[in-house]
């Protein structure tokens, strides 16, 4: 009998493969179907895992997100490397191993950092076009990085009627070249703020996107109706804020147990019974936003689902458009 990897090879795909294969539209799609495929119950997840380095300087730490999603046939591993301590822009490392899921050969080992980037914004703007209110026209911004702009981008793709964009990061310089930013290329009327107060005071539409080890959004920055995505840290947002709040998790084990609403949990603030509905169950039909004063949180967590289903689609598109690089791991021989 033939050995089952005989003649196979490995597809390895930089950040710019991914880039060409995988734009936010598509990526907004993908994760659509991703969110309701969790709901319906057409995946598979370990428990996220994390793995943090001794020293209180480095915070440093890994973290490992694995699943498979029958619908793509989508079965893979994402290591992600988190250095807080980094400059701006180089404090995250990512790759994506997939699987093939007949045999467990891999199928291609591709750049992570973009698919997380994509992702996790095309979360955001599904859950703000879910629930925030129609009539939403204000964006109060936390945090200048990354996150934050995929988050904009994908928050302007499903809700082209917000308009106004207010900007708060520590760093005054980041929060003005965000601002332009997001004039220039996105046609927001974008303001610098100096505070948190002052970027998210009465704004319809609350992004949170920060790595601050201390809570920056308080219960007291709240108001009826506001929709507020929490994409950064566990620790980004107080756990009296969270209690406030209608949760809508992107998976509900890992936001029980990896959420801010997990932060809050562990300091009594809520409790399990507290935690609403999944993203995926709101866009399969569950009410999210049941009051017009209701505050609605998407508690975007990190679900492995995200990144599998991805993976899959930029490594069919790959095969089609005859991108990548082939390698052999020599995994077709006895060791």
């Amino acid at each position: 009998m033939d050995h089952p990897f005989a003649g196979r090879r490995t597809l390895v795909l930089s950040m710019d493969d991914v880039k060409a294969m995988l734009g936010l539209d598509e990526a907004i799609e993908v994760q659509r179907r991703a969110f309701v495929a969790i709901a319906e119950g057409r995946t598979a997840a370990a428990p996220n895992s994390w793995l943090r380095l001794p020293g209180d300087g480095r915070r440093g730490w890994l973290k490992l997100l694995a699943g498979y999603d029958a619908d793509s046939s989508g079965l893979g591993v994402k290591v992600l490397a988190r250095f807080p301590n980094n400059p701006p822009g180089a404090n995250l490392g990512s790759l994506l191993l997939l699987f093939d899921e007949n045999d467990g050969f891999p199928l291609a080992v591709m750049d992570g950092v973009y698919v997380t980037a994509v992702r996790t914004g095309a979360g955001a703007g599904l859950a703000t076009d879910a629930l925030a209110p129609k009539h939403a026209r204000t964006v109060g911004l936390v945090g200048t990085g990354v996150v934050a702009w995929y988050s904009l981008l994908a928050l302007r793709e499903c809700r082209p009627d917000v308009s106004e964009l207010r900007i708060f990061s520590r760093s005054e310089e980041r929060r003005i070249r965000l601002a332009k930013r997001a004039t220039d290329e996105l046609g927001f009327v974008a303001k610098v703020c100096d505070s948190v107060a002052s970027a998210v005071d009465g704004a319809d539409i609350l992004i949170t996107a920060t790595n601050s080890p201390e809570p920056v959004l308080m219960a007291s920055h709240l108001v009826a109706g506001q929709h507020l995505n929490a994409m950064g840290i566990r620790t980004e947002i107080h756990p009296q804020a969270i209690a406030r709040c209608v949760v809508v998790g992107d998976g509900r084990e890992e936001t029980l147990n990896d959420g801010k609403f997990s932060v809050a949990m562990t300091v009594g603030a809520v409790s399990e019974e507290d935690l609403g509905p999944t993203l995926g169950e709101v866009l399969s039909g569950t009410p999210g936003r049941e009051a017009a004063d209701a505050i609605t949180m998407f508690d975007s967590s990190g679900v492995a689902i995200q990144d599998v289903t991805c993976a899959r689609f930029v490594y069919e598109k790959a095969l089609v458009e005859g991108r990548g690089t082939r390698v052999d791991l020599g995994l077709d021989g006895s060791p």
